[in-house]
C-alpha cells in the first residue's frame, strides 16, 4: 500500500507542468489509489475556476491536489505546505 502511494505521489508531483496538455490522471485514479481527505472547499488562492481539492499528510507536509470539477476531474496540480505555513483545526 505505502509503495502504490509513493508510486502515485511521485507521479503527480511531476505531472503539474503538463497537467493541462495531457490530462491523463483523473480523480478516479487518484480516489482508488491515494489515501485522502475530502475538503468541502479549495482555499481561496487554489479554487482558480470550477475545482475541487483533495488533502494528503506525509510526515510534517500537507499536500492539496486540486482536480477539475468538469467530465472525468483531470488532475490540474499539487501544492505542498509544510508544518509552519498551515494551522489545523479540528471541528467536532
Amino acid at each position: 500500500m505505502f509503495r502504490s502511494v509513493m508510486i502515485a505521489t511521485a507521479v503527480l508531483f511531476g505531472m503539474p507542468a503538463a497537467a493541462h496538455d495531457h490530462p491523463s490522471l483523473t480523480y478516479a485514479d487518484f480516489e482508488s489509489s491515494v489515501p485522502h481527505i475530502d475538503m468541502d472547499a479549495c482555499p481561496p488562492d487554489l479554487a482558480i475556476g470550477d475545482v475541487f481539492c483533495r488533502i494528503t499528510m506525509n510526515n510534517d507536509a500537507l499536500h492539496i491536489y486540486v482536480f477539475e470539477n468538469d467530465g472525468d476531474s483531470p488532475f490540474v496540480s499539487v501544492h505542498t505546505f509544510y508544518e509552519d505555513e498551515y494551522e489545523l483545526t479540528f471541528s467536532q
